[in-house]
């Protein structure tokens, strides 16, 4: 009897548990498919719904670390954007369409788009790396590293000692690393070599049990920046790993290939203030000579820069709002390369409707990715798109990890956003919108090389895909808003 009734009293209080989370999912306004999925999980899936909904159900930082950041930053955008509208750095729009975008940037990223900005586009891995090993061989004040993978051998190793040389010189060097992304670099003898040198790194978001009970864990700093001495930086999709890289879970998948840009002119300072907002929302050092990494900014060429941030706040999806509005702005062409394309409702509407009225929409995405179950929902969506007329092509050698897009000949986009779910709400992301005909050339031409090299996507074939195939991508989908 006392058995029995302690079942049915556990049994009573799990459900309970299950209705205050469904009631309080309904409550929260999410989208709709977010909504559902929550509910299917929480109604049929017992003490599994509940658990998976308290570790990663809300977009918790953890209370210290919000007000740390709230504190430290309050006025910091406001005292930089002063320095750039008195140097006329500020750039207003000819044409309405793009002046409604960079309106809309501002006010989701926090900062305008900047003038007088020089470019290079580079999609080596190695090339990249050297060209980082060379700047920061010749700072003079300071580095700011900013990855969420940084792998602990190989050239990643090479960029380790190339920032204990310049500590030991009198540089100051700070490196922020996703705790979770870059768990074998924060352990690693190199890591500690370089602490003893006298360079700080930090691990952001740090994870375990105990933190689990008050912030969500899979919340990810999935940002890649470099800046060093407030005049040359470097942003893009590549971590800091080179052409030997694998994911553990499916090692045969690479090498990655990816975009990296380096900057110098005035929107160098742009991507300042997004690492040293992320630095002090982890850390409780004190930036006493905060002025002294933001030098004078000088004009080195002709494209203007828009930095976007984003990350889970107060506008955790200003690149996927900025991203939509590029979209409709398009008359012409949209070319758009990325490795996780799980789009939500709105975004995939978009691409649709961009492909009915006539805009050229080219999707390419690599042929095998990392992690199976976003390849299998990535891939449910494309006949909805095919029957839009929107070319997919995919390529076939390594890992495409690029995350690009050009817009019209006139907008180009560079970040370490992919077009998911995770990229426009959960991780903390930067993307580059550049204005700028000649560098979106550039990148158009990268772009259609990655096509000449893909295999295209017939649409009638698609269609008749064996049943097994197209019910395991359509099961897939179903986790599309969760993933």
């Amino acid at each position: 009897m006392t058995s029995g009734w302690l079942s049915f009293s556990l049994f009573a209080a799990e459900a309970g548990i299950r209705l205050y989370l469904i009631l309080r999912v309904v409550m929260r306004g999410l989208k709709p498919s977010v909504t559902l999925s929550w509910i299917i999980l929480l109604f049929f899936f017992p003490v599994f719904g509940p658990l998976l909904y308290l570790i990663i159900g809300e977009n918790r930082l953890g209370t210290r670390r919000a007000l740390r950041f709230e504190n430290r930053t309050r006025n910091f955008n406001e005292e930089i954007e002063q320095r750039w509208r008195r140097k006329n750095l500020e750039w207003n729009a000819d044409e309405e369409c793009y002046a409604v975008l960079a309106k809309l940037g501002t006010a989701l990223g926090g900062m305008p788009p900047l003038k007088g900005n020089s470019l290079d586009l580079m999609d080596d891995a190695n090339l990249v790396l050297d060209r980082l090993k060379q700047d920061i061989d010749n700072a003079r004040h300071h580095c700011h590293l900013l990855y969420y993978i940084w792998m602990p051998e190989g050239r990643g190793k090479e960029i380790g000692e190339a920032l204990i040389a310049a500590a030991k010189r009198g540089v100051q060097c700070r490196v922020l690393v996703d705790w979770v992304g870059a768990k074998n670099f924060v352990s690693c003898d190199e890591c500690c070599r370089m602490r003893e040198a006298g360079v700080q790194v930090v691990g952001a978001l740090p994870a375990g049990f105990f933190r689990m009970l008050f912030a969500r864990l899979d919340l990810r700093n999935h940002r890649k920046i470099s800046v060093i001495d407030g005049t040359v930086a470097y942003c893009g999709s590549q971590n800091l790993t080179d052409k030997t890289f694998r994911n553990k879970r499916r090692r045969k998948v690479g090498p990655w290939i990816d975009t990296t840009v380096r900057i110098t002119g005035p929107a160098v300072q742009a991507l300042q203030t997004v690492f040293l907002r992320d630095w002090a929302a982890e850390t409780e050092e004190q930036l006493k000579d905060a002025e002294a990494f933001y030098p004078p900014p000088v004009k080195t060429g002709t494209s203007i820069v828009h930095v976007v941030p984003s990350g889970p706040g107060p506008q955790p999806d200003a690149i996927r709002q900025a991203l939509l509005a590029a979209i409709f702005t398009a008359r012409e062409e949209i070319v758009m390369v990325t490795p996780y394309f799980v789009p939500d409702e709105s975004m995939k509407a978009a691409l649709i409707n961009a492909g009915l009225r006539g805009v050229a929409v080219t999707l390419i995405l690599p042929d095998t990715l990392d992690a199976r179950l976003v390849e299998a929902a990535s891939r449910a969506q494309f006949e909805s798109l095919l029957d839009a007329g929107i070319r997919i092509a995919l390529h076939p050698e390594g890992l495409l990890h690029a995350k690009t897009a050009t817009i019209d000949r006139k907008l180009g986009m560079v970040g370490s956003a992919n077009l998911d779910m995770r990229s426009f709400w959960l991780n903390f992301e930067v993307t580059l919108f550049v204005y700028d005909g000649e560098f979106t050339d550039e990148l158009r031409r990268q772009q259609r090389r990655y096509l000449r090299e893909s295999i295209e996507v017939d649409r009638q074939q698609w269609k008749r895909r064996p049943f097994a195939v197209r019910l395991v991508d359509n099961l897939a989908q179903l986790a599309g808003p969760l993933l």
